[in-house]
């Protein structure tokens, strides 16, 4: 299958760049501006797929819970949550079954939850049973992903887990100079790859 991208996609790929530039030059107002509008060039394309659009749609919203200046991140979370769940149960020719792939999947949600876990136990109860569904979630959606023969789709899901990795880590763990910066180039990146495919599919 040959891939082809869309002009909206095209113009959500100028959007990214701008919105890292914006990230390094710390244009604020530039990045609350960009960061949804971006979601939703990406978002277009695949309106043809409801489960995918929908997807994107709630991760829009997921974008503006954290780019506020105000304590959002378990709507946020909640968000991105209904997110991956959505994708997860569009990805097609994704079978439900067990195989040794789910392996590394589950290994990494250990390593990850014992990583987080000093800096986790410090938030409230729902903030860390909602990670713990989160991390579940989202490795799920890869392990799926990875049942569908997509590379591209696998490629998306796993930038999906690198960059929620990034964020935990900003969040709960220690924060660095260049994690926004990566959280969303990873970001940005993956949702475009899911996205991507299920253009291709409905064109």
């Amino acid at each position: 299958m040959t891939l082809k991208i869309s002009s909206v996609h095209c113009a959500a790929i100028v959007g990214i760049a701008v919105y890292l530039l914006a990230i390094v030059q710390q244009w604020t107002m530039l990045k609350y501006l960009l960061k949804p509008t971006v979601t939703l060039l990406i978002a277009y394309p695949t309106k043809g797929s409801s489960g995918i659009f929908w997807g994107l749609l709630f991760s829009t919203l997921g974008d503006i819970c954290l780019m506020l200046p105000y304590d959002m991140f378990v709507p946020g979370l909640l968000s991105f949550l209904v997110a991956h769940i959505l994708y997860t149960v569009s990805f097609r020719n994704a079978p439900i079954s067990l195989s040794w792939t789910a392996v590394p999947f589950g290994t990494y949600v250990a390593v990850m939850m014992t990583a987080l876990y000093p800096g986790i136990v410090k938030e409230e109860m729902v903030v860390q049973v909602g990670v713990v569904i989160y991390m579940l979630v989202i490795s799920v959606m890869a392990y799926r992903a990875s049942l569908s023969g997509n590379v591209m789709l696998v490629i998306g899901t796993l930038l999906f887990c690198l960059s929620d990795s990034i964020l935990a880590w900003d969040k709960f763990l220690h924060s660095y100079a260049w994690c926004e910066f990566g959280i969303m180039l990873t970001y940005y990146a993956a949702q475009l790859c899911i996205a991507i495919v299920h253009t291709v599919d409905n064109a």
